[in-house]
């Protein structure tokens, strides 16, 4: 008896030692995933016309701070600091949600954001589940790095001073071999549902996408009425091909050749032309987050070679202007 007591006590050490590895295992993996997390968005971004830079508040939340290149650049404007809390979209390394809320107003701002690459994009495309003749594809079988459905997530207009509009309507592209569909979804005053919207091809497939999307409180729809079928649309070909950009670097580009439309009253070959680009010929082509996104045209910042913001903004105000 006093000997099979020891081995109890044995089995239960060993046992409290293996949970506390474990623990500390895990401990230790999310400490590494959340400093993963602060890594890709710290720093200071730019663009054109401003700066933005995220540093560390705490480890759920960060300081978002905005400075303009107002005046022809002359003077760089310290404009805005605000806070952020911000969270990792599940299964994704590079997509993050960005919630933060400006003074004098009631309600927070979400902004989806996909970081990779030293590139910050706020408008990009994530690919979501529809079916084709009732079952979900295989993308495993289809050697295209856009085959599928992918609908349009953040803003076009990044991140301002103040509050975003709400879009007054989302793209959506379905690609499927060397052919693409594109349409949209309008704002509406729906109840949200599940229900689907349903398109035929020439080949009678049948394909099924969501009717609504929900974005906060807002719904928008893709048909305006309470069928089911899909009438207003883009379609054609697109290609995909490798060229050399002004820094003689290889990128992708997409191009996009309209050949018709669907059979709705507001379908035609230019129903739904994309604000930045006028001609949809060798537009960058960014495939991100493990081919979960795409985006298109450039990002809306890339990470900046300053990494003191302070004193960058000292030196560029102290210079001396010529007088004309």
């Amino acid at each position: 008896m006093f000997l099979l007591s020891i081995k109890k006590r044995k089995i239960k050490f060993i046992i409290s030692l293996i949970f506390v590895f474990l623990f500390a295992v895990n401990t230790f993996c999310q400490e590494q995933d959340k400093s993963e997390k602060l890594n890709r968005l710290l720093g200071v971004w730019e663009n054109g016309g401003r700066f933005i830079e995220f540093s560390d508040d705490n480890i759920e939340n960060l300081k978002m701070r905005i400075v303009l290149k107002p005046y022809y650049r002359f003077v760089y404007d310290d404009a805005s600091k605000i806070n952020v809390e911000y969270k990792r979209v599940e299964n994704s390394k590079s997509q993050f949600y960005l919630r933060y809320k400006y003074a004098l107003t009631r309600n927070s701002l979400v902004i989806p954001v996909c970081v990779e690459n030293n590139s910050l994009f706020t408008s990009f495309y994530k690919k979501v589940k529809y079916t084709e003749n009732n079952k979900e594809p295989n993308y495993s079988e289809r050697s295209n790095s856009l085959e599928g459905f992918w609908i349009e997530q953040g803003t076009r207009k990044g991140i301002l001073l103040y509050p975003n509009e709400l879009p007054e309507s989302i793209d959506a592209y379905f690609f499927h071999g060397n052919s693409y569909t594109k349409f949209r979804y309008w704002l509406d005053d729906l109840e949200y549902n599940t229900k689907k919207a349903v398109m035929k091809d020439n080949d009678g497939n049948t394909y099924e996408f969501p009717k609504l999307l929900k974005r906060g409180a807002a719904v928008y729809s893709c048909i305006t009425s309470n069928g089911t079928k899909l009438r207003n649309f883009e379609t054609g070909i697109y290609s995909i091909k490798t060229i050399k950009n002004s820094e003689n670097e290889e990128r992708l580009a997409l191009t996009f050749d309209k050949q018709g439309a669907g059979p709705g009253k507001t379908a035609s070959a230019d129903t739904y032309p994309h604000q930045q680009f006028i001609v949809m010929e060798n537009l960058p082509l960014f495939i991100l987050d493990e081919g979960q996104v795409f985006a298109i045209g450039e990002a809306y910042l890339s990470r900046s070679k300053i990494t003191n913001l302070d004193e960058e903004i000292k030196k560029h105000n102290s210079k001396r202007r010529k007088k004309f």
